[in-house]
């Protein structure tokens, strides 16, 4: 038999060849392609029974995550909105509701009494025991976030100092719900500082800053404001010994402002003192303790590298007296490692300034 080339059937077979070979071929689709293309039914997810929802709705809290939730009068988009809802607004499941709860919609009543409806995929409904946690994770990640503006992190943190305030939390939990309160207060101000927003020409924030007065400093000299650290080490003061006190501690080192000391020697010991080192002094297992050791080192190294140029020129100031001794008692008393490292240093000090 002849070996013909494929492509020569294409160029000059015979009429009954392609006629044959397009029969079997269109046989073979009519057989085949309906099998290939048979339409593939998704399952409908399952809907949730009213009474599991029920159950699970009163065994859950509320956390609203995001900024102007709107509180329907009924459990319909198009009804009317009652109001809008504030970030971590405190709602709780309306189970007095005429209308059972909807796998879209949750019946929820305010602390003012108001009842309405909320979008049930909008808000997160957890375990009362994860209630806290999840309402700071939604919120830092909101206060964290550069899309979030000035208005709205004022508004969670009023929230959140407004939590705090209710009695709700205690002992650990209040610590941490007051030092992230005050960590939001922080980045609410920064940004502020950052955009140059001055409280005399809005009197949203010139409010804002009332209501946190007690908790924040003015800078004259830079137009800026900060949280005044003390906030936290009060914080430390009345629950001194709690499992997140570290964390306050660690607030009230970082919300200390960086002054323009220059050759000022009693303004520079006393930043060091009243800050890292006053952390490494109360927590001397803290988890910040080998980074704020590494700090101090260098700073005191800078000063201490050439004695004869550290500004205790005579007379001696008792400021600057008491700036060194004190530094002495919080190094004696913080952990060994620590210590050697800061002492010489400090030793270096006191001869200079002690003759």
């Amino acid at each position: 038999m002849k070996h013909v080339p494929l492509r020569n059937f294409f160029c000059r077979g015979t009429i009954l060849f392609r006629s044959n070979f397009f029969l079997i071929y269109f046989s073979f689709a009519l057989f085949v392609v309906p099998i290939l293309s048979e339409p593939k039914f998704q399952t409908k997810p399952k809907q949730s029974k009213p009474s599991e929802l029920l159950k699970r709705d009163l065994q859950s809290e509320i956390v609203i995550p995001v900024i102007g939730l709107n509180l329907h009068l009924f459990a319909d988009e198009k009804s009317d909105v009652l109001r809008k809802l504030k970030f971590g607004e405190p709602v709780r499941f309306d189970k007095d509701s005429l209308e059972s709860p909807k796998e879209d919609w949750i019946p929820v009543k305010l602390e003012d009494g108001l009842s309405g409806f909320i979008k049930r995929s909008v808000v997160r409904s957890v375990p009362s025991k994860q209630y806290l946690s999840t309402l700071l994770f939604e919120a830092e990640k909101m206060i964290l976030s550069k899309q979030i503006d000035f208005l709205a992190k004022q508004e969670i943190t009023d929230t959140i100092f407004s939590i705090s305030s209710t009695g709700k939390f205690t002992g650990d939990e209040f610590i941490f719900l007051r030092a992230k309160a005050g960590f939001f207060l922080k980045k609410t101000v920064d940004l502020m500082n950052e955009k140059g927003i001055k409280p005399d020409n809005d009197p949203n924030t010139l409010e804002f800053l009332k209501r946190h007065q007690t908790k924040l400093l003015y800078d004259y000299s830079s137009g800026k404001y900060y949280v005044d650290s003390n906030y936290f080490w009060k914080l430390l003061e009345s629950y001194p010994k709690t499992k997140h006190s570290d964390y306050a501690g660690y607030l009230a080192t970082e919300s200390i402002p960086i002054n323009d000391c220059g050759a000022d020697l009693r303004c520079r010991l006393e930043e060091i003192r009243k800050g890292k080192l006053r952390y490494l002094y109360l927590f001397p297992t803290g988890n910040y303790v080998v980074l704020y050791t590494k700090d101090v080192v260098k700073i005191l190294s800078s000063m201490t590298k050439d004695p004869d140029s550290i500004p205790c020129f005579p007379p001696v100031t008792e400021a600057i007296k008491s700036e060194i001794n004190q530094m002495f008692r919080y190094a004696s008393e913080i952990g060994p490692r620590e210590k050697k490292q800061i002492l010489p240093h400090l030793q270096i000090l006191k001869k200079e300034c002690f003759r």
